[in-house]
């Protein structure tokens, strides 16, 4: 359980000095991160009381971007976590501007400035600037991001998206012109924006599996619906297909007030036209189609339960509708002796009270991620989905790579855990949905993995924009009746 000890304050509109900013730091309940303190004593060789600080260094880092943003916009640059040093990084165009703030700071040691060119606001500009010219949008070949690390735009080329567009002559007429367009936009901005050509995310989607025990694979009757438990797909040839839930959503206003939605990958249900009900161990939950896109990183899909009755049984009758499954099962590289995750095949709940969006996620900070994905070598009695031997279904945790467009993790993956939640057990926030991996592997963890995750400020901004809302307004449920 989180502990603020006091609220930051500095004059409204003045200069903060030494005496106007108070401490903002947060202690952590050891028991409440233990995945993420065990990640980082595994992948960094520090101990439990060290793993902690930087957690909770993590936490007061995000208080600490708010604080920067709001008074020092004019020299903020943005921050990261340097996990390989334990220190919070952050960026100033004028460094003495952030010295009240970081003297705030339990230790002022644990953060170090970097001088850099470009204020937060400076990119952000450039960026709004770049994407109104390039259209960016789920139908947009161009996106851009800000890169705080090297204090830059990046606009990334969706060159999956341009494929598909010159399937036409008069398409990649448009195409060649949205190319142009692209570069003279980066042009524009005096150095400040880089192109370069986004990794398509392997989809992770995986086949049917039935079974009768209360895990992942098989939650029916143990509570409403939550993120990290398996929704299964029928495909046109009649076999069966599957991914990972994410979040509970609920609409407000417009033509679904008040309605609730289950949250996964969109590309889970490319392709399928049976319009057969998605299925959570045989029974009928969520129609097969909703409000979806699958374009990374602009890949989600909002499923509406097929009924009254299935809304009633599946979370309008529960409480505890902001949870999300953390599934511990430990073996091969996921075993206690390398990165433990908890109490062994037990249930728990990682209760989710809030969200972050995608500029206030750092590089270096710790989160997990929850799954389904499974192998018929562990799971005899199911589909194999291609996760391959000694990949077991729960849940993982792992560090934050970089952000671009998505949410690049060293979190592992397999087929199957596509949609699953990413979330933060530091200050239990939902950061975004797994989308897929830049690897073709099989089994149990690797050194090197590297996945992404579509943001869930991504997700619900576009949902509350697509035609298909008919004016409603989504979000994740954070509140236990939500």
């Amino acid at each position: 359980m989180a502990v603020s000890v006091l609220a930051a304050t500095t004059a409204l509109g003045g200069a903060a000095s030494a005496d106007t900013v108070q401490s903002f730091h947060t202690s952590l309940d050891p028991a409440s991160v233990r995945e993420s303190v065990h990640y980082l004593v595994r992948t960094y060789q520090v101990n439990e009381q060290e793993a902690l600080r930087r957690l909770e260094l993590q936490t007061d880092g995000a208080k600490l971007d708010e604080l920067l943003r709001r008074d020092r916009g004019a020299e903020y640059g943005g921050m990261w976590l340097d996990q390989s040093k334990g220190q919070l990084v952050v960026a100033m165009t004028e460094p003495a501007a952030a010295e009240p703030y970081l003297k705030a700071m339990p230790v002022r040691a644990d953060v170090r400035t970097q001088r850099v060119q470009h204020s937060l606001r400076q990119l952000t500009a450039a960026k709004e600037r770049v994407a109104a010219k390039v259209g960016a949008g789920r139908e947009a070949v161009y996106l851009p991001a800000v890169s705080e690390s090297e204090n830059r735009v990046v606009l990334w080329e969706r060159a999956w998206v341009a494929k598909d567009k010159v399937a036409t002559r008069a398409a990649g007429d448009v195409v060649a012109a949205e190319a142009d367009t692209a570069r003279e936009a980066a042009a524009a901005e005096s150095g400040m924006v880089v192109s370069r050509v986004l990794a398509e995310p392997n989809a992770l989607s995986t086949p049917n599996v039935d079974w009768g025990y209360c895990h992942p694979l098989y939650c029916t009757d143990y509570g409403p619906m939550r993120g990290g438990i398996r929704l299964d797909m029928k495909r046109d040839d009649g076999t069966w297909g599957g991914c990972t839930s994410a979040f509970n959503l609920r609409s407000t206003g417009g033509g679904f007030p008040g309605k609730g939605w289950v949250l996964t990958a969109g590309h889970c249900m490319r392709t399928k036209t049976n319009n057969t009900p998605t299925q959570h161990n045989g029974n009928a939950v969520v129609q097969q189609h909703g409000i979806e896109k699958s374009s990374y990183p602009y890949d989600y899909a909002a499923l509406p339960y097929v009924d009254d009755a299935a809304a009633t049984k599946w979370l309008e009758g529960q409480t505890g509708r902001n949870r999300v499954l953390k599934y511990c099962r430990n073996g091969g590289m996921d075993s206690n002796g390398d990165t433990p995750c908890g109490t062994q095949a037990t249930s728990v709940d990682e209760y989710i009270t809030g969200t972050h969006t995608l500029a206030e996620i750092k590089a270096g900070w710790v989160v997990c991620a929850s799954g389904t994905a499974s192998s018929a070598a562990n799971y005899p009695d199911s589909v194999d989905s291609g996760a391959g031997a000694g990949y077991l279904v729960g849940t993982r945790c792992g560090r934050v790579l970089s952000t671009d467009v998505g949410i690049n993790t060293d979190l592992c993956a397999r087929p199957g855990d596509s949609g699953g939640p990413l979330f933060s057990q530091a200050d239990h926030t939902a950061l975004g949905i797994l989308i897929g991996n830049q690897q073709s592997r099989s089994g149990p963890c690797q050194a090197g993995e590297l996945n992404n995750y579509a943001p869930i400020e991504t997700i619900t901004t576009d949902l509350s924009e697509r035609i298909a809302s008919k004016g409603s307004t989504f979000a994740v449920i954070t509140t236990p009746n939500g």
